[in-house]
């Protein structure tokens, strides 16, 4: 079910009607722990054993881990659960990748070689719920927090269905302690999420889902198209992939919220960014912390000199590339980013040394150096303005996906993938194409989706800086939010697009 569907709007308002109803937290934790996996399996009924096998895992290597003091039973028994969940990641998500990518390399070579895939389907949410109970095992194991002893509620945290599919990866610390309050119907709460809901809505049926419409031409065949239409695409893209990704998150927190929980933020306006390290602060936050928890600080950080903080930022960039997906157009999207912030960690680091050195020499009387030779505002704006060219530039690779052609069982070939996007890159700053005269009528909208998202980018801004969003009185309310939820359904397309993040 996807949250932008009438199917799951009925299925919200059974949940939320039974789960109020409920008289104690036990019976409710059970009862949303069977919609929970109902809404799993509306997807695919027999993948919903890798989320129990997961649970079923991870809870009692927590205990083991819990009861045993010897060292090397604790590492032996983290090492099963980082084999077991990343073990069936390797096999749901890598396999096939790795084995197109032997083969194709082979031929590249002219070795033809016979490899099969094994054409297994990706389950929706993998990367989500595996990095969800990894981080709950490496807590445990680091001693940060204590195993719950209630099957239960571990399972509950595990598959709670408003973020089970696409995030935000929620930390056992933050989540399980919610389990064991009294929850009271509380309609501010109510209105507040109704209302951040209907935000997600607008944002994923009347900016992205008509974006993809406008954007998914141009990314097939970049070559019939000019300079100009390739940028505005790519800025297209980058709205497009902002408001699917924010807006499924807005949503999920939404829904926990009217159901008595609260998930933390998972962005926080990241195209205002004034910097990488900035915009990996905005964007994606629960995987962007979860990289820096789990792999960047235990690979060493930033402790040991600038050549191993810099080895660590590309390899976990890398690795973030490769979490969102089996390809190495991913794996190319996060060696730019990788890049970018080794770049921006060494201009911060000259430019400390720099105003060191000057500061040094102007108290001696030697030298007065200026070194603000530019004003902050247009500094500001600079970097803003370069940030925002890196990030669209590398969504540019992460959207050229090797496609399927119709009929055939495997993806195109990686090469053919890479070759789009190179093209498109080149030829923003190279000009070649002739624009569609079909597409060409789409640019209006595509500037006024974009105008909306600018104006949505400020509101959020406004609300992130502590101000009050805007509320109707409780009668006026539920008529508000009906009409317009009504006008959202018929100003969308008519197919709703699942979540980009569900592939992931």
């Amino acid at each position: 079910m996807i949250f932008s569907s009438w199917p799951f709007a009925v299925f919200l308002a059974v949940v939320f009607a039974t789960y109020w109803s409920l008289p104690t937290r036990r019976a409710r934790h059970a009862f949303l722990l069977v919609a929970s996996y109902g809404f799993y399996m509306s997807w695919n009924p027999a993948l919903v054993t890798l989320i129990f096998g997961s649970t079923l895992l991870d809870y009692f290597i927590a205990i083991g881990l819990d009861r045993n003091r010897r060292q090397p039973v604790r590492r032996a028994l983290l090492a099963a659960s980082l084999i077991g969940n990343l073990g069936i990641l390797a096999i749901f998500k890598y396999a096939d990748f790795f084995v197109l990518s032997l083969r194709e390399l082979l031929q590249s070579l002219g070795v033809q070689a016979n490899l099969s895939t094994l054409n297994v389907i990706l389950p929706v949410g993998i990367s989500f719920y595996t990095f969800q109970t990894l981080s709950y095992t490496i807590d445990v194991y680091r001693g940060r927090i204590a195993p719950t002893r209630s099957f239960l509620d571990f399972s509950l945290y595990v598959a709670f269905f408003p973020q089970l599919v696409a995030g935000p990866i929620v930390k056992a610390r933050d989540f399980l302690p919610q389990l064991s309050t009294i929850k009271r119907f509380d309609w501010a709460r109510i209105d507040s999420g109704a209302l951040l809901f209907l935000l997600g809505l607008t944002k994923k049926v009347l900016i992205a889902d008509q974006l993809a419409t406008l954007v998914d031409p141009v990314f097939a065949e970049p070559n019939r198209f000019t300079t100009p239409d390739l940028w505005l695409a790519m800025f297209c893209y980058g709205g497009q992939i902002y408001c699917d990704f924010s807006g499924y998150t807005d949503m999920a927190i939404a829904v926990a919220r009217v159901l008595g929980f609260d998930l933390r933020p998972n962005f926080a306006n990241p195209y205002l960014a004034t910097g990488l390290t900035d915009f990996w602060h905005r964007w994606h936050i629960s995987l962007s912390t979860w990289l820096r928890d789990y792999l960047y600080i235990p690979l060493g950080g930033s402790r040991f000199g600038p050549l191993i903080t810099y080895r660590n930022l590309m390899l976990v960039m890398l690795l973030g590339g490769l979490w969102h997906g089996a390809s190495w157009t991913f794996v190319i999207w996060g060696a730019i980013h990788g890049s970018a912030l080794i770049v921006s960690k060494a201009y911060a680091g000259w430019a400390s040394s720099s105003a060191s050195r000057g500061r040094e020499l102007s108290t001696s009387g030697v030298l007065q150096p200026k070194l603000e030779f530019l004003g902050s505002k247009f500094r500001l704006v600079a970097c803003w303005a370069c940030t925002l060219l890196v990030v669209h530039v590398a969504w540019v690779f992460f959207r050229c996906q090797p496609m399927t052609p119709p009929g055939a069982l495997e993806p195109e070939p990686t090469a053919a993938a890479l070759g789009r996007a190179v093209y498109f890159v080149t030829h923003l700053f190279v000009p070649a194409g002739v624009t569609d005269p079909v597409w060409l009528m789409n640019k209006l909208p595509m500037c006024l989706l974009l105008a909306l998202l600018a104006a949505l980018h400020v509101y959020e801004e406004w609300l992130r800086r502590g101000r009050r969003p805007l509320r109707l009185p409780a009668p006026l309310a539920g008529p508000a939010y009906a009409a317009w939820a009504l006008a959202l359904v018929l100003f969308s397309p008519e197919n709703t697009n699942p979540f980009i993040y569900f592939q992931f």
